[in-house]
């Protein structure tokens, strides 16, 4: 009987229920929309995090606190990464392998032919060992690849960081209109190698060595400033090329035995006065970053929502009033107070579930719509995120949830003033 009498009034009503469902309907749209994009946003960022810092990886650096710029210069090796820092990794329990990557002690230039046209470039060179490589490059998982990493005949291996990639195309190709560069065009792509040879500084312009690098695979493993080559290269090109015959130790990757045994590793490592990255520190880092995310959202979300809670409040009581004589008539003729309020709630109810599943369907276009464009605004990047905006089955129940009681919810301060309508004062 009450639902009857709810269906019949909303019917009766439909000009102010349609702005109460219009409002819930922007409200839960919205809603979607931004918590869809903070959803998409972790998903991606956990996905690369996790992609390019495996669980048993811990990538360790020299402490910069005691390092710092000026006692980099000086002899005393505290806080650097050094021989003697391999030994010590050597006695810690739960350390299953350890790379070393090394530096070349001189500058050096890269030339590559793209597109018909030719580009040279300063780099740093890095060299790793075939150990490490093989687990974050795809095109070193044949061991044809694998064992040209170890080959000592020309072309040598090459690997380029993705992130390098990317800031070409995002910064560089896309503003001035030049052609995109992937992955797919680069790999098996010859380059020219200039040791000691920089366009920048006078006294290193002049090409005396040219070797030939070949590029096998992209990855975000290796280090952002350089291109990196096997391990074996870089020490026999400080010995050959440079006045100081002893490779540097930039940083080392250690692989834990499990992933259980990771933080516990770092620790031990951060007491001999290294400084670590892993996972799970790294997690936490991004974690906090996006709480601030979070936290704009939900801001930005709470106030379309007052909004949208107002406006059905306003509906509701401007309904309740028009309602006044038919209210005192239902409370003359038996109706409590509790039957009031809930014909009340159950129209809000229905006016909820209707207005939040019409905001679900804009917010999933929207969404999508969004996404689409986000993803071709990045396309030029090659780590490219699956989505931007990530709808899922968990998130959109929740809506429509949330928008129902928030509409109910709304409607309870208007149905609590209709149930105290003295049915006298209304008849008259």
């Amino acid at each position: 009987m009450l639902l009857k009498l709810s269906l019949q009034n909303i019917s009766d009503k439909k000009f102010r229920n349609l702005l109460a469902g219009f409002a819930i309907m922007i409200g839960t749209a919205a809603l979607l929309v931004f918590l869809s994009l903070s959803n998409g946003i972790q998903n991606a960022t956990f996905s690369q995090l996790q992609e390019n810092n495996p669980l048993t990886q811990i990538t360790i650096h020299p402490n910069t606190q005691k390092t710092g710029i000026i006692s980099l210069l000086a002899q005393s090796d505290e806080g650097k990464l050094t021989n003697k820092t391999l030994d010590q990794l050597k006695q810690i329990d739960g350390i299953k392998n350890i790379y070393p990557e090394i530096q070349f002690n001189s500058l050096a230039s890269i030339e590559a032919g793209v597109f018909g046209f030719s580009m040279i470039t300063d780099t740093m060179l890095f060299g790793l060992d075939k150990g490490f490589i093989k687990n974050s490059i795809p095109s070193c998982k044949t061991q044809e690849k694998c064992d040209l990493w170890q080959s000592a005949k020309e072309p040598y291996p090459a690997i380029i960081p993705k992130r390098l990639l990317d800031i070409y195309n995002f910064a560089v190709a896309s503003p001035q209109g030049l052609p995109l560069l992937s992955e797919k065009t680069l790999i098996g792509k010859q380059l020219k190698l200039y040791p000691n040879y920089s366009t920048f500084f006078p006294s290193l312009n002049e090409k005396k060595t040219e070797i030939t690098l070949e590029v096998v695979g992209f990855s975000d493993n290796v280090n952002l400033v350089g291109a990196t080559v096997p391990y074996s290269l870089v020490e026999r090109l400080n010995q050959e090329l440079t006045n100081d015959p002893v490779s540097k130790i930039t940083e080392i990757f250690a692989e834990t035995s499990d992933a259980s045994k990771t933080e516990e590793v770092a620790k031990q490592i951060e007491k001999l006065g290294y400084s670590t990255a892993y996972f799970q520190k790294n997690l936490k880092d991004v974690e906090a970053k996006l709480n601030y995310l979070s936290i704009a959202i939900g801001i930005i979300s709470g106030i379309i929502l007052l909004l949208s809670a107002i406006a059905i409040i306003a509906t509701f009581l401007a309904i309740a009033e028009e309602r006044k004589k038919e209210i005192g008539l239902l409370r003359a003729v038996g109706a409590t107070k509790s039957h009031i309020r809930q014909i009340i709630l159950i129209e809000a109810g229905i006016i909820g579930i209707c207005g939040s599943i019409a905001g679900i369907i804009i917010g999933i276009i929207a969404s999508l719509v969004l996404n689409k464009i986000g993803l071709d605004q990045l396309s030029s990047l090659v780590s490219t995120p699956p989505n931007l905006f990530l709808a899922t089955p968990t998130l959109i129940l929740s809506t429509l949830i949330f928008g129902t009681l928030l509409t109910i919810i709304a409607a309870l301060i208007p149905a609590i003033k209709a149930s105290n309508t003295n049915p006298i004062q209304a008849l008259k």
